[in-house]
C-alpha cells in the first residue's frame, strides 16, 4: 500500500473583527466593547495603565505588591468574600501585572457582566491593603525571588535585559537586596493611588452581553473615579554589542544561552517580515536552529527564538539549554544559521510553511471572546488601529523569499549581538571566547 499524498493546506482567509463599540467617560474611562459568540459567557477586562515601567530604581517589583494586596479584598469585603463574590457569578479572578499594565480579569455568565463590572470599580476604587497581610505578601515575594534565581534561565534573562536596557525599568528583572524587605504597606498604597486612575483605564467587555446595562453599571462604579495622573511615556534607548556575559554555575550539566539585539517594534514596516522570519530561522519546532541543535547534533532539547515586546520596544532572542561540552558549538551552529538565512533566500516551500504557522498562530489569538478582548487591549497598548489586525495575514502572504533575507542581513546582525551564558564557567569560557569578549556575570 502507498500513503496518500500530503494534502494542500489551504491559505486562510483574512482576519474580520467584528464591530467594537467604543465610548469614553466623562472622567476619562475608556470602554471597549465586542459583541461576539454564542456561548453565554463574557471576558471582562480592566486594564491599568501601570506596571514595572512607573517604578524607581529603590521600587522593583512594588507594583507587584500592588498587585497582591489587590487580591486581598476591598474595603466592603476582604479577599475570600470577594473571590466568593466574583465565583457566584460564574466566574474567578486574576490580577496580575507585567512591564507595563496592570490587569483585572474574569470570565462570568453574560447576565452578570454588569456585576463584575461593579466588582472591579469596587476593587480598584477600594483596595483593602491589609497591614496585617504585609509580611506574608513579602514573604511570598521574596520567595518567589529565590526561586527564580535558582533557574538559569531566569539569570540569563536578567543578564541580558540589563546589558540591552541598563537603568531603564525594563532592564530591572530582580530587585535588589534589601528592596522587598523596606517596602510598606503605605507605600503600596501610595503607588497604586498615585497611578490607578480613570484617565489610565480601559474596561474591556467580549462575548454575550448587554451593552447598555454593561455600559450603566461603568458609569455607576466608574464614572466617577478620579481621572488620576495622566500616561507619562518612559521609552527606551535599547543598545547590543557583541559580548559574551558569562554566569558561572560551577559543575553545571547544561548551559543555557541567550542570544538576541533589539528589533523594531509593532510599528515598523518591518514587523511581519519580523515575525515570519524569527519563525523560520528558530521560532517554530521545525525552524532552522532547533532542527540543527534538536534533531542533527542532539546538543539540546527545545531551542527557540521570540521577538519579545513591550511598549514600542522589541528585541529579538534565541534561546537554548545546550550541553556544557557543546556550548561552543551550539554558538557556531546558531551564528551559522543566523548567517546563512543573512546571505541566503530560503526555498519558497519553507517560507510559506512558516507563513502559514505565523498567519495560522496569529489568527488563533482572537479565535475566542476571552483572547479577543486581549487582543484588542494589545492594539491598545501598541497603539495600533484595527488595519493592523485585518492586513496581518495578507501582509504575511505578500513576502517571498528574497523579503526573509532582507529581513535577516538588516535586523539580525551577529556582530551586535549580546550573549549570555549561564553555566559551568571553568568549561564554558574558553569555548564562548571566540564570539566576543568574555565578561563576568551576576
Amino acid at each position: 500500500m502507498t500513503a496518500p499524498s500530503r494534502p494542500q493546506v489551504g491559505r486562510p482567509p483574512p482576519l474580520v473583527l467584528p464591530t467594537i463599540t467604543r465610548c469614553t467617560l466623562a472622567n476619562g474611562l475608556r470602554i471597549a466593547m465586542v459583541e461576539v459568540g454564542e456561548i453565554p459567557k463574557v471576558g471582562v477586562r480592566l486594564v491599568l495603565d501601570v506596571g514595572d515601567v512607573d517604578e524607581a530604581p529603590d521600587e522593583v517589583w512594588l507594583s507587584r505588591l500592588a498587585v497582591e494586596f489587590l487580591n486581598e479584598g476591598s474595603d466592603r469585603r476582604d479577599g475570600a468574600a470577594f473571590a466568593e463574590a466574583v465565583a457566584a457569578l460564574g466566574g474567578d479572578l486574576a490580577a496580575e501585572s507585567d512591564d507595563d499594565t496592570t490587569t483585572l480579569r474574569a470570565r462570568v455568565l453574560s447576565e452578570h457582566a454588569p456585576a463584575l463590572v461593579r466588582l472591579f470599580g469596587e476593587l480598584v476604587r477600594t483596595p483593602r491593603f491589609p497591614a496585617e497581610e504585609l509580611p506574608r505578601l513579602q514573604a511570598d515575594l521574596l520567595r518567589r525571588i529565590d526561586l527564580a534565581r535558582a533557574q538559569p534561565q531566569m539569570l540569563a534573562l536578567a543578564r541580558f535585559r540589563s546589558a540591552l536596557y541598563g537603568e531603564h525599568p525594563y532592564g530591572r528583572v530582580f530587585p535588589g537586596d534589601g528592596v522587598i524587605e523596606g517596602f510598606t504597606t503605605e507605600r503600596a498604597r501610595t503607588f497604586f493611588d498615585a497611578y490607578a486612575g480613570a484617565a489610565r483605564a480601559v474596561l474591556y467587555v467580549a462575548g454575550r452581553f448587554d451593552p447598555e446595562a454593561v455600559l450603566a453599571a461603568a458609569e455607576e462604579a466608574l464614572g466617577d473615579w478620579p481621572a488620576g495622573a495622566p500616561v507619562q511615556a518612559h521609552p527606551p534607548s535599547p543598545a547590543s554589542e557583541r559580548l559574551v556575559h558569562v554566569i558561572d554555575r560551577p559543575g553545571a550539566p547544561q548551559t543555557t544561552l541567550y542570544i538576541g539585539l533589539p528589533v523594531p517594534d509593532t510599528h515598523d514596516p518591518s514587523w511581519v517580515p519580523l515575525s515570519v522570519t524569527n519563525a523560520l530561522l528558530g521560532g517554530a519546532f521545525s525552524s532552522r536552529i532547533t532542527m540543527n541543535l534538536r534533531e542533527d547534533k542532539g546538543y539540546t532539547y527545545s531551542p527557540r527564538s521570540v521577538i519579545s515586546l513591550r511598549r514600542r520596544d522589541a528585541h529579538w532572542l534565541q534561546l537554548a539549554d545546550v550541553t556544557t561540552a557543546h556550548t561552543g558549538d551550539s554558538l557556531h551552529e546558531i551564528f551559522l544559521e543566523i548567517e546563512r538565512l543573512r546571505a541566503e533566500s530560503p526555498p519558497p516551500e519553507e517560507l510559506e510553511d512558516s507563513i502559514r504557522y505565523v498567519a495560522g498562530g496569529f489568527l488563533m489569538r482572537y479565535a475566542s471572546s476571552a483572547s479577543l478582548a486581549d487582543q484588542i487591549a494589545f492594539l491598545d497598548l501598541h497603539g495600533l488601529d484595527t488595519s493592523y489586525a485585518t492586513a496581518f495575514v495578507d501582509r504575511a502572504y505578500a513576502l517571498t523569499p528574497d523579503d526573509i533575507r532582507d529581513t535577516a542581513h538588516t535586523y539580525l546582525r551577529p556582530n551586535d549581538m549580546t550573549i549570555v551564558a549561564v553555566g559551568d564557567g571553568a568549561t564554558i569560557r574558553e569555548q564562548a571566547a571566540p564570539y566576543g569578549r568574555v565578561v563576568e556575570g551576576e
